[in-house]
């Protein structure tokens, strides 16, 4: 070979070698999504933000859809694995936004996780939506606060919202041929999400139908008499008392209102259907009959799907679910669904799956998301008769 044909080979051969990194780096900036996207790991990881002391039945709920999912081959192929982290830190006090947003922020960085489920309380969740948001992990919290959404287009909420329920509520209590009240006083849980959402939404309804709201007070976590805040109520006479805290101090409140010859009907809302705890606070608990409280969910339902869950959270808890058992079982459902809809792990594509969710059936029925990511879902309402919950009757959206 000459040195001219050697030049000519050679430069020949560079430009092949040019040809091909190019090559190379064009298919990999084509293929990197994908690569990112597209499930390559054999677990799902999910993280579960639960309180260790107090609606525990959220998580277990969403054990249950994570054991019947796994049994069917997963999603997209991939075991899902739960990951939890506890947002209580002190057993006897509700869990907190600090905790709630640690337990998030390490979820998130140092486990991976691609989603979350909970937390449960809405004064928690408002605090780590804005998390889930910035890192597009899909967020499906236990708690109903309308506002809750309102942190992130990536945060849906499962059980029914705040504002039906106090609508709800309302309707039933000036029902004449349930409660027929004309008088109402409402009692919030001081710097509470939740339980504020809940009494502005039955006390613009209660208000729009003609009601009267002869008292508006509150207490704080951690009170154990409330006789200043019931004396005054007493003083106003109402039909009936929305009160939708939660234990330990409603079932206590109760329990003196009655003692001091309160002898209105008390409301509560879906905080109550975290049964176990809530009727373990009085040694007689019959002093709470005659109440009313909403759920999303009721055990009573005659429809398979409803059934199914039933049977399998019995099978594996050795007790019937309640409503914030549903909410988990919900989410975890609903959110493999959306996965596998997308066929993929891109958070958008997973996101805008679960917008569009119809039809849904599981523990509970979902018609549809509204524009608010709030889902359109009937309510059941539960009374508490000797002692026991009972269901009452289901209003439809």
């Amino acid at each position: 070979m000459n040195v001219r044909t050697f030049i000519a080979t050679s430069l020949t051969l560079f430009a092949l070698i040019i040809v091909s990194v190019s090559g190379c780096e064009r298919v990999n900036q084509v293929v990197q999504p994908d690569t990112v996207t597209t499930p390559t790991e054999t677990t799902l990881k999910i993280g579960v933000i639960q309180p260790a002391n107090t609606f525990t039945t959220f998580s277990q709920g969403a054990e249950t859809a994570r054991t019947q999912i796994n049994s069917k081959g997963g999603v997209l192929g991939m075991e899902v694995v739960f990951i939890g982290r506890n947002n209580q830190p002190i057993a006897s006090e509700p869990p907190t936004p600090e905790a709630s947003v640690s337990a998030a922020q390490e979820l998130i960085d140092i486990e991976n996780v691609f989603a979350l489920l909970g937390p449960v309380y809405s004064t928690n969740a408002v605090e780590v939506g804005p998390i889930a948001q910035q890192t597009q992990r899909l967020m499906l919290p236990g708690s109903s606060g309308a506002n809750v959404p309102e942190t992130g287009d990536h945060v849906f909420l499962i059980t029914v919202p705040n504002p039906f329920q106090g609508k709800v509520m309302a309707s039933f209590a000036m029902n004449p041929d349930e409660l027929g009240a004309k008088t109402a006083a409402t009692i919030i849980e001081e710097s509470d999400v939740y339980t504020t959402d809940l009494v502005e939404a039955f006390e613009a309804a209660f208000q729009a139908n003609g009601g009267e709201i002869v008292y508006s007070g509150a207490y704080t976590v951690g009170n154990t008499t409330f006789t200043e805040l019931l004396t005054e109520i007493h003083e106003t006479t109402p039909d009936v008392i929305f009160c939708p805290g939660f234990q330990p101090e409603v079932p206590s409140l109760i329990k003196e209102a009655r003692q001091i010859g309160i002898t209105a009907t008390f409301l509560g809302g879906s905080a109550w259907d975290d049964r176990e705890r809530f009727l373990s606070i009085l040694e007689d608990n019959t002093v709470l009959d005659g109440s009313y409280y909403p759920t999303n969910f009721s055990v009573a339902t005659q429809d398979a799907d409803v059934q199914e869950f039933v049977t399998a959270y019995n099978a594996l808890f050795g007790s019937p679910p309640d409503g914030i058992a549903a909410s988990g079982y919900d989410a975890m459902r609903l959110l493999a669904r959306a996965i596998e809809t997308a066929g993929s792990l891109d958070p958008m594509a997973v996101r805008d799956a679960f917008a569009a969710v119809s039809g849904y059936k599981g523990a509970t029925t979902i018609s549809h998301y509204d524009e608010n990511r709030h889902p359109v879902k009937s309510l059941a309402i539960q009374t508490i008769q000797n002692g026991q919950v009972e269901h009452y009757k289901v209003v439809e959206p």
